[in-house]
C-alpha cells in the first residue's frame, strides 16, 4: 500500500487541480472540461479489456471505452488524468480491476485522486444531505445510488469516497459494495430492469411541476396511482387526441335484451356462439386506449412537431443504446462531419407499462391461483404476499375469501419512458376516462425533462467542429485519434 504521505500528496494535487481551473466544488465536476483544459488529447474507442488508458506520446492524451455508462465513462477520466498528474512520463492501462480494486501502489493514489477530482468534499456533503445521507444509518443503497447519480459518479466510486470522508464506516462501505447498480435501481423503479447501464430517475405524483436532466438513454419511471374500477387511466396527449374522434352511443332502449330465466343474455336467432382464443382476446385489449399495447405514442414537445414513437418490438436486448463512436481506419469525410453535427430533437419512448392493483402484491406466476381463489376455490395455496392480508382480514392461510378484498382500491401505474435525442420537452398526462370524449380531467402530470447527450456523443461533435474549421492538409497532423472521436479544444497547457 501507497504511504501516508504518497496518499496525501494525492489528495492535494486533485485539490490543486479544481482551485487552479477556478471550479465550483459544489456543482458537479465536468471532467472532460478539465482535460479539455489541460490540453490532452480525448478519443473515445472500443475497448473491450480495458476502461481506460493515458498515453504520454506526444502532448499527452486519454482514452476511454465506449462500452462502459456515462458514470463510468467520467470516474474512468479522472482516474486517467490522475496517472497524468501523478506518474512521469508513464503510460497506464486501466481496467476494471485497476480503476475499482487497485492493488498497485500508483493505481491506488490514481483512484484517490479521481474520487477528490470528481466528489469534492463539498459536492459530497451537500448532495449527500440532499438525499438523507450524514451517518451509517442513513446511508442506505438508494440514497447512496441517488447522491452517486448527481454527481455524475458511479455508485462504487461514490461509496468509497463517503468512506474516504469518514461519513460511513468500513463495514457500512462493504455492506453498500455487495449491492450491485441493477439490483438497487430495479428496486427504486418498482420491480422495473432498466435496459443496460444508463441511470434512471423514478418520479411520482408529487414530482409534477418539477424537471429532470438526463443523459441520452437514461431511463425516467413515473409511478402513478390509478384505480382501474372507476375507468380512469393515466392517458398521453395522443390518447386524448384519439379519444376526441369518438362519439357518444345512445343509451339502450330500458329491457331491449330477452333475458333468461337464469339471467343470461339469450342469443338473437340464427346467431352462433363463437369462441375467443386468449390470443385473439389481448389483441383486442392492446386496441382499447390507456391499455399496455406494444406502440404507444408519446407527444414531442421538443420543437419537431410530431408526435415521438416507440415500437417496444424493434427494441434490441443490447446492453445500452448504440455507441456511435467505435473507431475506424480513415478521418470522417466532411459531408459525413456535417450531417453529424445535426441535432435530434429529444423524445421519450415507452419501454414498460404496468399495472400492479392496489390490495395485494402477486406473482405473475400465481394470478390464475389467484383469480380461482377470488371466483370460490377453497383449495389453492396462495402467494406468500397474501398472508398478512389474509390474517388482518379473514384469518386464512390458505383460501381467499372474496368478502373481504378492498374492492375498488387505488392501484399502481408504473411507466417506463428511456431518453433519446437532445434538448427538451415536456411530459404531459391526463387522468380521465379513455371512452368518453367529453370526460373531464381528474388530474394531470407534467414534467420538464432535459436530455444531453452522452459524453462521446458530445465529444464527437466538438471534435468534428473544430475539425470543418481546419484547412484541408488536416490529415498530415500528428493525430491519435483517428477515428473521429478524439481531440482537444485548445493548445496544450503546461503540464502539472
Amino acid at each position: 500500500m501507497a504511504s501516508l504521505a504518497r496518499r496525501r500528496h494525492a489528495l492535494q494535487a486533485a485539490d490543486e487541480l479544481l482551485n487552479d481551473l477556478d471550479i465550483d466544488q459544489e456543482e458537479p465536476i465536468d471532467v472532460f472540461d478539465i482535460i479539455d483544459r489541460l490540453g490532452l488529447w480525448l478519443v473515445f474507442n472500443r475497448l473491450d479489456s480495458l476502461l481506460g488508458a493515458t498515453l504520454p506520446k506526444g502532448t499527452g492524451g486519454i482514452m476511454l471505452t465506449t462500452q462502459r455508462g456515462p458514470s463510468v465513462q467520467r470516474y474512468t477520466a479522472a482516474h486517467e488524468i490522475g496517472h497524468w498528474i501523478l506518474d512521469f512520463n508513464e503510460p497506464a492501462f486501466d481496467t476494471d480491476d485497476d480503476i475499482f480494486h487497485p492493488t498497485a501502489d500508483r493505481e491506488q493514489l490514481a483512484q484517490l485522486f479521481a474520487g477528490q477530482l470528481l466528489m469534492p468534499p463539498p459536492l459530497v456533503f451537500e448532495t449527500g444531505a440532499r438525499h438523507g445521507i450524514s451517518s451509517d444509518a442513513s446511508a442506505t443503497a438508494p440514497a447512496v445510488y441517488l447522491t452517486a447519480r448527481d454527481m455524475g459518479a458511479s455508485y462504487e466510486a461514490a461509496v468509497r469516497q463517503l468512506s474516504n470522508l469518514d461519513i460511513i464506516s468500513p463495514s457500512t462501505r462493504d455492506g453498500l459494495l455487495a449491492r450491485t447498480p441493477m439490483q438497487i435501481k430495479t428496486e427504486l423503479c418498482h420491480g422495473h430492469r432498466p435496459r443496460g447501464p444508463v441511470d434512471v430517475w423514478p418520479v411520482d405524483l408529487g414530482a409534477s411541476g418539477g424537471e429532470v436532466a438526463l443523459t441520452e438513454g437514461d431511463e425516467v419511471v413515473l409511478t402513478l396511482p390509478e384505480n382501474r374500477t372507476t375507468g380512469y387511466r393515466w392517458m398521453t396527449p395522443d390518447e386524448i387526441t384519439e379519444r376526441s374522434t369518438r362519439e357518444d352511443s345512445p343509451p339502450p332502449e330500458p329491457f331491449a335484451f330477452d333475458f333468461s330465466a337464469t339471467g343470461a343474455a339469450r342469443p338473437a336467432r340464427g346467431e352462433a356462439r363463437r369462441s375467443r382464443s386468449t390470443a385473439a382476446v389481448n389483441r383486442a385489449l392492446m386496441r382499447v386506449p390507456g391499455n399496455t399495447a406494444a406502440r404507444r405514442l408519446l407527444h414531442d414537445h421538443g420543437g419537431s412537431g410530431h408526435p415521438a414513437t416507440f415500437d417496444a418490438r424493434n427494441l434490441d436486448a443490447a446492453d445500452g443504446i448504440e455507441e456511435r463512436d467505435r473507431g475506424g481506419d480513415d478521418r470522417p469525410e466532411i459531408g459525413e462531419a456535417r450531417s453529424a453535427l445535426e441535432v435530434t430533437p429529444a423524445s421519450l419512448g415507452e419501454v414498460d407499462d404496468r399495472f400492479t392493483a392496489g390490495w395485494a402484491q402477486v406473482p405473475p406466476s400465481r394470478v390464475r391461483a389467484v383469480r380461482r381463489a377470488i371466483a370460490g376455490r377453497r383449495d389453492l395455496a396462495l402467494p406468500e404476499s397474501l398472508n398478512g392480508h389474509l390474517e388482518e382480514a379473514a384469518g386464512s392461510w390458505t383460501a381467499l375469501d372474496p368478502s373481504t378484498i378492498p374492492a375498488a382500491a387505488t392501484g399502481e401505474r408504473l411507466v417506463a419512458l428511456r431518453s433519446t435525442g437532445e434538448g427538451s420537452l415536456g411530459l404531459d398526462l391526463t387522468y380521465s376516462l379513455p371512452f368518453d370524449p367529453h370526460a373531464p380531467a381528474a388530474a394531470t402530470f407534467h414534467l420538464e425533462v432535459r436530455v444531453s447527450p452522452t459524453p462521446q456523443e458530445e465529444h464527437r461533435r466538438t471534435f468534428l467542429q473544430w475539425a470543418l474549421a481546419q484547412p484541408d492538409d488536416l490529415g498530415d497532423r500528428d493525430d491519435p485519434g483517428n477515428d473521429g472521436a478524439g481531440g482537444r479544444g485548445g493548445d496544450r497547457g503546461d503540464r502539472r
